[in-house]
């Protein structure tokens, strides 16, 4: 079809045809859903009409929708499948690990002398001219395993950054991995031993404290879990009410005790060991931890869970370590070679003689007016003033470290160029993506348009509601008479006695204010010592209006403490006297009303022209 001499393709006929069926409880023929789609492609037609798809606001609200539309098409998906099997196989064992971690620094020199002596130390191991006690206790900065041996114990999947868990499962037992940088530190790691993963445990568990008690105190403690283990162990006792009622875990004792599932490496070691050691349904005997003592029952186990499981958790985890930018990185190394773009290392010789000693703001300006080609994508040059908007803002500094900013913001750009055009080759070779990013501007661009001419107009133009309202009086009405009016409300005499002097004082001197001119009054005036509602409300609606208005007993008191009150301007009516009365029925109305003539004038104003023939091909 053509919607305004603009063509429509079958393949986006399609796609929205199928898509709204998809959603809908009924789903609409053909022959209703073209109605309904011209209707749709003429109001988009109208916004571009107005220019709305020219305007900043739309451009960025739509290129943000199309980027984040991009993003999936934009990663190799080969990558991913394999980062996520990688990840897996993690799972298949557990391996108890030591390390010693040598601290980051800020500056490039420490960091380099820092991983220099983390290689000396580590060859100092190897050879045996070094302890491995000694060394963690005096070189470690991880200050909870350092004394210790730098022992970790069984390590978990996912708990760590990724470049030292992957570390981890390179390394064979006894032996010493080469220093890994984590992004936290230089670790050296030692797997000590290896066992098969022994999956997970579902328990719940009663706990009373004794931390910071005295020995008499925590006597006693000992003591109530002991009585406390021969109750839930009784034949129908339900562990989960006696966790409820006794438990002092405030995290799990409303859940009954219950911990849902969890594998080793998560709770403290007394505790995982007896979880680890139950039969299902068991109840453990109480285990004492630093924090108390504890009543253990295992609900249930399970092994390590297929792949397709887990996948969701292990790219969840992806998308929120140091792996999450490899995906897109394999896709911009892949669009570098593909659309030949390479920096241009000439420029660098030209922009040291154009800088000379010093960068400092002259360069900047010199930078930002100069044509040197700093990198090419095909044939394409681009010149170093393109991307000095990308340069941060910085103090004086040396040519050396300018040059070295000027290569990674090139590198940058060019990255986006490439993945911009990419974005653009995705429309014209794939129809889902192409399909989406049309759904998404013309949902935004209908929004726009439908809200100023329609959604919008009832606030926006309140006496065209009004008129509508007096055009179509007789359309509303009501089976009962209505109070209208304001209920002041006070929570004492005293400020109940001050609003009236006020609202009086109002009535006396003819003062006209609109309903929401006096509410904004009244509230400045008393704050929040007061209470302000607009009502329309019939017998047997409200029962402090019925009280007010229509002759009922006084409601008993609020708890809330709002229990002086009177009414202002308030009277019964019969019927509707205006739009605000009946203000969300009229509303709809007008708002059905525009919609209605928005579309007749459409269909008058733009052509629209269907090829039957091609719309009989539709599936």
């Amino acid at each position: 079809m053509k919607i305004n001499n603009k063509p429509v393709h079958k393949s986006e006929f399609e796609y929205l045809y199928h898509k709204n069926n998809s959603q809908q409880l009924q789903p609409q023929s053909l022959d209703e859903y073209v109605d309904m789609f011209v209707n749709y492609k003429l109001k988009v037609a109208d916004a571009e009409a107005a220019g709305l798809d020219t305007t900043a606001s739309f451009r960025d609200e739509f290129n943000r929708f199309r980027f984040e539309l991009a993003e999936p098409y934009l990663k190799e998906t080969a990558v991913i499948d394999s980062l996520v099997e990688a990840a897996y196989k993690h799972f298949t064992d557990q391996r108890y690990v030591r390390h010693i971690m040598l601290p980051m620094a800020p500056e490039p020199d420490i960091m380099k002398e820092n991983s220099q002596r983390a290689d000396s130390l580590r060859n100092a191991l190897i050879n045996g001219t070094a302890d491995w006690d000694a060394s963690a206790s005096k070189f470690s900065v991880d200050r909870g395993s350092a004394n210790k041996g730098g022992i970790m114990g069984w390590m978990p999947q996912g708990r760590y950054p990724y470049a030292f868990e992957d570390m981890v499962y390179q390394t064979q037992p006894g032996q010493i991995s080469p220093v890994v940088n984590s992004g936290y530190g230089f670790h050296i790691i030692r797997v000590d031993s290896i066992k098969p993963n022994p999956g997970e445990v579902h328990a719940q568990h009663i706990l009373k404290l004794t931390q910071n008690l005295d020995s008499a105190a925590a006597e006693a403690v000992a003591f109530q879990i002991d009585s406390l283990y021969k109750v839930v162990t009784q034949p129908g006792v339900d562990f989960a009410d006696v966790a409820k009622r006794e438990s002092q875990d405030p995290g799990s004792a409303s859940k009954g005790g219950d911990l849902g599932w969890f594998g080793t490496g998560i709770m403290i070691k007394p505790f995982e060991d007896a979880s680890f050691a139950l039969a299902d349904g068991e109840i453990s005997k109480p285990i004492k931890t630093r924090y108390g003592y504890h009543i253990i029952k295992r609900l249930e186990s399970r092994g390590v869970a297929p792949l397709e499981e887990m996948r969701p958790r292990i790219e969840r985890q992806i998308q929120n370590d140091e792996r999450a930018g490899i995906p897109l990185q394999a896709k911009t190394d892949r669009l570098i070679k593909q659309y030949n773009a390479k920096i241009d290392e000439s420029a660098f010789k030209k922009l040291e003689k154009l800088i000379g000693a010093d960068y400092d703001s002259t360069d900047v300006a010199a930078l930002s007016a100069s044509n040197i080609t700093i990198y090419k994508i095909g044939k394409t040059k681009v010149p170093v003033k393109d991307i000095m908007s990308m340069m941060p803002i910085t103090a004086d500094t040396t040519t050396y470290n300018a040059l070295r900013t000027i290569r990674q913001v090139a590198q940058r750009s060019m990255q986006q160029r490439l993945v911009e055009a990419e974005r653009d080759e995705l429309l014209k070779t794939n129809a889902e993506y192409r399909n989406l990013v049309g759904e998404y501007r013309d949902g935004i661009l209908l929004f726009a348009r439908a809200s100023e001419l329609v959604w919008d107009r009832p606030s926006s133009d309140p006496e065209a509601l009004e008129k509508y309202f007096a055009e179509h009086k007789s359309e509303y009405h009501w089976d009962k008479p209505k109070f209208k009016g304001f209920i002041i409300m006070t929570k004492n005499d005293s400020t109940l006695n001050a609003a009236r002097v006020y609202t009086d004082s109002l009535t006396t001197a003819g003062t006209q204010l609109s309903p929401s001119e006096f509410v904004k009054n009244i509230r400045q005036h008393f704050g929040r010592d007061i209470k302000v509602e607009r009502v329309i409300a019939g017998k047997g609606d409200n029962a402090i209006t019925d009280f007010l208005a229509f002759g009922a007993p006084k409601p008993e008191d609020n708890p809330s403490g709002w229990n002086f009150y009177y009414t202002y301007s308030g009277k019964i009516i019969e019927q509707p006297e205006e739009a605000a009365d009946v203000r969300s029925q009229v509303t709809t109305d007008f708002q059905n009303m525009l919609e209605k003539q928005w579309i007749a004038d459409l269909r008058a104003k733009y052509p629209v022209t269907i090829d039957q023939n091609v719309l009989k091909t539709v599936k």
